[in-house]
């Protein structure tokens, strides 16, 4: 007992024996304890008190607590770590009293790099997944599914726990648009809007299984601001090499779909999606797979009762359900009401169809009838009448009004463009835009295209400015003042050292994956920046997203910044008949129909394939443009 004085750690907690610590943090400890009565180990969550600084932090600490102890009271199932009490120890603060599950956190095994083999990540894959279905059917939204969250015990068995900041999906959140979880496993909606539903569970679940099977982040990043642009906006990485045991093509399908940006687009379940993972496994043995396909029952779990929540936490408000009886007393006679009196108005009323909505750019911002509803690209159910407009920063706004019987276009959003003046203190310096030098000296009016990123560069003798400009922004008659450079990106022409680096800078819509003289450099978004030594590289650029590869050889100047200009994109529509079937783009599924569908593609030469039941066909076309493609099959 001399070491839990030592750790300042009580040796009784409630009625439970405390027998040593398993682990501490920033916020609390986790001690094993035994119940006396009934002699069952059980593992206590405390809290420090000590590291809460303002009552509003003490509110929310205890709320937490409270909350996780009345949803992980909800749920009862193997997979689910569970709660057995909660309470508060004078002078130490409350304290939670679990399960005690005598194993690995399984971030502990992942960064130990246990060569696990598939079988076995596929079994905590598929027990977690279970365990998270489980928690949906019942209305609960997890929101910080990672791996420091799941318990994997000796037996090999995962275990998910810590619901401290879980909610009702029918609840509201206490404020809108508040981020909470762990950025790294965040779904795209967590971190624009701040809003979650079990969908974004389901995508922080494939970022857990992406990193389980293959060792690695689908959105890596050495910074939080470059991991979080990556979940936005780019597509999960490349593995390389491939998956041990893991079809390709499988793989990159299977985790396309359940990493979308777009909730709507992914799995419905967290076992729908391990299923086709487990179609995608080739190393398993028929007993292995009946084995994990056992483990992926389906879930018939229903929905609970009304709770009365303890807490004053909105998270836990749950409105009441209506009675069965009554219920079905009242939907009977509402429709026989409608059948009788307003049966006209349900057949040939005002109908909704979902139609997808897109955007050239893509990220325009939707309103329906005035409301924000989404981005670019999305679907949308519209009625006749709806009013549709597009925003995108840098762009016109554009209007649609919605008839039946039409699909709203693709949406080619016009750049504003305008006049802008470039002045300088002092005045009389050298501008480069865009790398490109432009005749006179400030003051200088120059076009300025608000829809694309700009580097505007001033140089004057021994001074300089230079600045770089994002869609919508625009220098708007400021005056830029010149300072002494000591940087290359200060200036065009300072004295050099001829064994500086230069920099590339990827200029485009779009990010691909760069390889440098046969290195791999990594994913790198529109603006981002290369530092190479001088000299002649040869770069391989490759976007499989937007069906673009292509190696370029470039000549990088110490101390230079020099532009990587990619191609712009396209959308090419596919029409064939009397027929139609799955559509190819060089040799990559599509994953669309040749039935006027379309899909986004740089400019430049590809080959289309058409495979239908009776055969394939290819044309090759230069993409300039959106276009349509249409051919007999």
């Amino acid at each position: 007992m001399a070491e839990l004085d030592n750790l300042n750690l009580p040796k009784t907690i409630g009625r439970y024996q405390v027998l040593r610590l398993l682990g501490s943090g920033a916020m609390g400890s986790v001690v094993l304890a035994e119940d006396p009565r009934i002699k069952r180990k059980v593992a206590i969550k405390l809290m420090k008190l000590d590291a809460v600084t303002t009552d509003a932090d003490r509110h929310e600490h205890l709320m937490r607590f409270q909350r996780e102890a009345e949803v992980s009271g909800l749920l009862n199932h193997p997979g689910i770590v569970a709660i057995y009490d909660v309470g508060e120890e004078e002078g130490y603060g409350p304290f939670l009293a679990m399960e005690f599950v005598p194993g690995k956190p399984l971030d502990g095994l992942m960064k130990e790099g246990a060569a696990l083999p598939n079988k076995e990540k596929l079994r905590i894959a598929a027990g977690l997944a279970e365990a998270l279905d489980h928690a949906h059917a019942k209305g609960i939204v997890h929101r910080d599914v990672k791996p420091g969250n799941a318990m994997v015990g000796e037996d090999g068995h995962p275990k998910l726990m810590d619901f401290g900041i879980a909610k009702r999906e029918d609840a509201s959140l206490t404020q809108t648009g508040t981020f909470l979880g762990t950025p790294s496993y965040a779904s795209p909606e967590q971190i624009r809007e701040g809003t979650v539903d079990s969908r974004s569970d389901i995508f922080s679940f494939g970022v857990l299984v992406f990193e389980l099977m293959s060792g690695q982040s689908p959105f890596p990043g050495t910074s939080i601001n470059t991991i979080l642009y990556r979940i936005v906006n780019e597509p999960p990485v490349e593995v390389q090499p491939p998956v041990l045991g893991v079809l390709p093509d499988g793989w990159r399908r299977i985790f396309d779909k359940v990493l979308s940006k777009r909730p709507e687009d992914r799995y419905a379940t967290c076992t729908a999606f391990v299923r086709e993972l487990l179609d995608a496994v080739v190393d398993l043995g028929k007993e292995d797979r009946r084995e994990l396909l056992g483990l992926l029952k389906m879930n018939g779990d229903s929905p609970i009762p009304e709770i009365r929540s303890t807490s004053f936490d909105e998270t836990m408000v749950v409105a009441r359900p209506e009675p069965r009886g009554s219920g079905r007393i009242w939907l009977a006679a509402a429709a026989l009401a409608a059948l009788a009196g307003g049966g006209w108005f349900l057949f040939q009323g005002p109908k909704v169809v979902r139609l997808p909505i897109d955007s050239q750019p893509a990220g325009a911002k939707v309103f329906l009838n005035d409301q924000a509803v989404g981005t670019t690209p999305m679907s949308q159910p519209l009625r006749a009448g709806d009013a549709l407009r597009l925003e995108l920063k840098g762009f016109r706004p554009m209007e649609y009004a919605f008839k039946p019987g039409e699909a709203p276009p693709t949406f080619t959003l016009a750049a504003i463009v305008s006049e802008e003046l470039i002045d300088s203190v002092p005045p009389g310096a050298s501008v480069v835009l865009d790398e490109k030098p432009l005749e006179g000296a400030t003051p200088l009016k120059v076009s300025w295209n608000h829809g694309q990123p700009h580097r505007l560069t001033l140089t004057k003798e021994k001074l300089g400015y230079a600045s770089d400009f994002a869609p919508g922004e625009a220098p708007g008659g400021r005056v830029f003042e010149l300072k002494e450079g000591t940087t290359a990106d200060a200036r065009q022409e300072p004295p050099l050292d001829p064994n500086a680096p230069g920099l590339i800078r990827l200029a485009g819509a779009f990010g691909v994956r760069v390889r440098v003289d046969g290195k791999d450099m990594g994913d790198f978004a529109p603006g981002a920046k290369l530092p190479l030594p001088p000299g002649s590289h040869k770069v391989e650029l490759a976007s499989p997203k937007h069906y673009f590869k292509e190696i370029r050889t470039l000549s990088v100047t110490a101390g230079q910044t020099a532009p990587l200009n990619l191609p712009p994109l396209a959308t090419l529509t596919v029409e064939t008949f009397p027929g139609t079937g799955k559509v190819l783009v060089d040799g990559q599924d599509a994953g669309i129909e040749s039935d006027g569908s379309g899909v986004k593609l740089t400019e430049g030469r590809h080959t289309v394939t058409v495979r239908g039941p009776k055969g394939s066909k290819n044309e090759t076309v230069e993409v300039k443009g959106d276009k349509g493609l249409r051919f007999p099959l």
